[in-house]
């Protein structure tokens, strides 16, 4: 009996092996002392990611517009979004999403 129970939990574990994995992640921070175009060479280095992280400091006067159109750019809508906006402590606006899946990536 234990040892169908192992083979039973083997082949549990094997047929559901992709939903176990673990995803690769990125992050592209926009803050104040960035270079013109770095942050899409940041992004660039996310195409091949799973979820991405992007933070947006509040300095910039359209910090939540442009976190908007990034979403709408480079986030998988029907997935859930997390997102923070600058608090005391914490000027940064924040987006966490699973990247949305293009026929560019590799």
């Amino acid at each position: 009996m234990k040892v169908l129970i192992k083979i039973s939990i083997l082949f549990l574990l094997l047929f559901f092996s992709e939903q176990i994995n673990a995803k690769s992640w990125c992050k592209a921070i926009y803050n104040q002392n960035i270079l013109p175009g770095e942050l899409q060479k940041q992004i660039n280095k996310c195409k091949n990611s799973d979820n991405f992280f992007l933070a947006i400091h509040s300095s910039y006067k359209n910090a939540g517009h442009l976190l908007n159109s990034f979403v709408a750019e480079y986030c998988d809508l029907n997935r859930r979004l997390l997102r923070t906006e600058p608090r005391e402590g914490d000027p940064f606006f924040t987006i966490v999403c699973e990247f949305r899946k293009s026929n560019l990536r590799k």
